[in-house]
């Protein structure tokens, strides 16, 4: 298996037990080939983005070059919020087969034992360039997608949005989702969030985001379902991992 050094950044191939850096002798972590299989905890998203706006810019994090990280940093804002509804633990894992963009995780014990649970989640945003958000709704819910599928609608340009509107524009709509969710940022100070189920339902929930961070920064960085299912436990908690940023 292949490991780095979080400290000098020493590449090395390693087979037992010794996963000590030979250079400096810090812990090696692993290095993940991919983002296939990884659940990452959405503070670990949100904080993956967070570096790649400072490496590249604001204007430039908006492309498609950095679609994934992007849309992995919207699922979990929006992870943050549904827990904030639900009061579960959700993952994030980055889907690099479309459709869905993201695959939302989480672990079902209410049957008495442990199942896993996925969120198909396809993410579409709300820019500058469409003047009303219905204009990113509509093309959506004309395509045909899966049942269990979510559409989560971050709203980017700023604009102030209407949640009675939305909710009887949607209803004249043939709605091929589960839920369509609005999310957007309605104030800087503090970062405060407001999202709102449009379809179905009425449920809606404002936070701020720096709150909901550490209410969650107990969570693993990354986690990988077992390949057994037990009802002892599902989710095998991988510490820290070597996820290349670009």
């Amino acid at each position: 298996m292949k490991f780095i050094c979080p400290k000098c950044g020493t590449k090395q191939e390693v087979v037992g037990d010794d996963t000590l850096c030979p250079m400096c002798r810090t812990t090696l972590i692993e290095v993940a080939p991919g983002y296939a299989d990884w659940l990452m905890s959405p503070n670990e998203a949100i904080r993956r983005f967070e570096i790649v706006i400072a490496k590249h810019g604001l204007p430039q994090v908006w492309s498609s070059r950095f679609k994934h990280e992007r849309e992995a940093w919207i699922a979990a804002v929006w992870a943050l919020g549904l827990r904030e509804i639900t009061g579960s633990e959700y993952w994030i894992e980055v889907e690099t087969k479309d459709p869905p963009d993201c695959k939302v995780r989480y672990v079902d014990s209410s049957p008495g034992y442990n199942l896993r649970g996925t969120i198909n989640v396809e993410i579409v945003e709300w820019d500058q360039h469409r003047p009303d958000v219905m204009d990113v709704i509509i093309p959506k819910c004309a395509n045909k997608y899966p049942r269990d599928f979510i559409l989560v609608v971050f709203v980017r340009n700023g604009k102030p949005i209407g949640a009675n509107a939305v909710h009887q524009a949607v209803k004249s709509l043939a709605v091929p989702f589960k839920e369509i969710w609005v999310l957007g940022l309605v104030s800087v100070a503090g970062a405060k969030y407001h999202m709102f189920a449009a379809h179905p339902g009425s449920r809606k929930v404002a936070f701020g985001l720096l709150e909901v961070l550490q209410k969650n920064i107990s969570q693993a960085q990354f986690a990988q379902f077992d390949k057994k299912r037990s009802k002892r436990t599902e989710m095998t908690d991988r510490g820290m991992v070597h996820l290349p940023i670009p």
